[in-house]
């Protein structure tokens, strides 16, 4: 199981002499921004049910929940039914997450129809995102993944020395003797950006 001291672990050893440069709780910053990030990309896939009332638009939002994935209720019946069929069951709601208040709730648009509910039921299962958890004891991170995650950490590495090194003065030369723009931390980042783009995408 992939646990945040493993991914901290392997993140240290990937820096080489580029770790000295940060204390222990830097590193735990580090994997968890890539982790927020890697859920923004890749969310873990959850499944929760509303229980429709007719003419109801807002319903309770899961805590967890951070983008709505899909609603299958009732896209059965528009693919196997005719528009003139009895059984058709008109426009189906779409789920948005907005806000009432201080809290977040879901939004169907349009509100199911008493005529929906009769058709399709009250339970309307929906597919949503959530950020990944990594801790000592739990994960939802695939052991395949757990690379990906440590990529991206590298990179936030390197906006951060990036960053540090902005406060130092440097004097750009042009020629055989200058710094290789290779070498640089801002360099490195947008490499390690790119790769993990095209990762993502595999």
């Amino acid at each position: 199981m992939t646990t945040l001291a493993s991914l901290i672990a392997d993140l240290k050893a990937s820096l080489l002499d580029s770790a000295s440069s940060f204390i222990a709780e830097d590193f735990e910053r580090h994997v968890q921004a890539a982790l927020k990030d890697y859920s923004r990309r890749r969310p873990l896939e959850m499944v929760d049910e509303l229980t429709l009332q007719s003419g109801l638009a807002l319903y309770d939002c899961p805590a967890d929940l951070t983008v709505v994935l899909g609603c299958d209720w009732g896209r059965d019946a528009k693919l196997t039914l005719d528009p003139w069929d009895d059984r058709w069951p008109g426009t189906l709601p779409s789920i948005r997450v907005m806000r009432r208040g201080g809290e977040r709730v879901l939004r169907l648009t349009p509100a199911p129809s008493a005529r929906q509910i009769g058709l399709l039921g009250s339970a309307c299962p929906y597919r949503y995102g959530a950020a990944h958890l990594v801790t000592e004891n739990d994960s939802t991170l695939q052991e395949q993944d757990a690379p990906l995650v440590v990529l991206r950490a590298q990179a936030e590495v390197m906006r951060e020395l990036a960053m540090k090194n902005s406060t130092q003065p440097y004097q750009v030369r042009d020629g055989i003797s200058a710094t290789p723009k290779n070498g640089t931390p801002s360099y490195l980042h947008t490499v390690l950006m790119d790769e993990f783009e095209r990762r993502l995408t595999l």
